[in-house]
């Protein structure tokens, strides 16, 4: 099958590519950078650099497209505008050039996030019908970037997927409080406990494949995450013991981490540039549950 996939050379992208590659698949991927273009190119991958708002010629690309992933967008923003237009906008116009150019596919699969159903608000898990309550910009712009796939449901055969935290190799996010951690030093936002589930890439990844393929997954939107549900502090703990760290756990309140965050956010524009932990990123971490 000929599929293509947007953001392609990311963390989760590449192991996608990879493993549509194993099942023999013909894989082009659209990026904004060569991240992993090399591992990538090495399998036969055709790797085309270009932004979906802009940059490139888009017809060739789907020739006998038959499955389409789009995992390309924004999680990393200076502003809400930034977030829109690189989740909603971009997701908009490229369900357009599906519609227009890909007369063959048979699948488009949007990887979404579980930040655009938002955090449970009574401690049990989300099912995939809850209503939606995001709770940062990058939340609602997927959750837009959502209902946009919806409303082509009549011309493409769709279906979403939402993943729970996503670690593995490649990871960037995650990465950073294994770095923390491995300086013996174990943050934990708030006093009582918070929950999450989360999933390694190379099982977010079989789900993915799937929903690219299974009959029964067209129109359909599926979270995908680990069954058992761990606390942030247990996650640290998992992570110590990997490293055979033992670090020093510390409660950062929650209006300690919204400073830093505010500053972390106000370093970040200072210097032109994007940082992971800022007030956004501290609304989510501040949240009871995530499942």
């Amino acid at each position: 099958m000929n599929i293509l996939v947007t953001g392609g050379t990311g963390f989760i992208g590449s192991h996608l590519v990879e493993a549509l590659v194993r099942e023999g698949h013909q894989v082009r991927t659209v990026a904004k950078d060569n991240r992993n273009s090399e591992v990538l190119e090495s399998l036969g991958v055709e790797v085309v650099l270009g932004d979906l708002n802009n940059g490139v010629a888009w017809a060739p690309l789907f020739d006998g497209v038959e499955c389409v992933y789009h995992l390309a967008g924004v999680t990393r923003a200076k502003t809400n505008r930034e977030y829109y237009e690189g989740n909603f906008l971009a997701t908009k116009k490229f369900l357009g050039l599906c519609a227009d150019h890909a007369p063959r596919l048979r699948r488009f699969v949007y990887v979404s996030s579980q930040a655009a159903a938002g955090p449970s608000p009574d401690g049990k898990p989300l099912t995939e019908d809850a209503p939606c309550h995001p709770v940062s910009d990058y939340g609602w712009s997927k959750m837009l970037a959502e209902q946009e796939v919806w409303k082509f449901r009549d011309v493409l055969p769709v279906a979403i997927v939402r993943p729970a935290a996503v670690y593995g190799p490649r990871d960037r996010d995650m990465l950073q409080l294994v770095l923390i951690i491995k300086k013996r030093f174990q943050p934990v936002i708030g006093f009582g406990r918070k929950w999450l589930n989360v999933v390694h890439v190379r099982d977010l990844v079989a789900g993915l494949v799937l929903a690219g393929r299974h009959p029964g997954a067209e129109d359909e939107l599926f979270f995908i995450g680990s069954e058992p549900a761990v606390t942030t502090a247990e996650l640290g703990r998992s992570i110590a013991d990997a490293l055979e760290a033992k670090p020093i756990r510390m409660h950062v309140p929650h209006w300690v981490a919204y400073a830093f965050g505010a500053v972390s956010e106000g370093l970040g524009k200072v210097a032109g540039r994007q940082v992971l932990f800022n007030r956004q990123k501290v609304r989510e971490s501040v949240q009871k549950a995530w499942l």
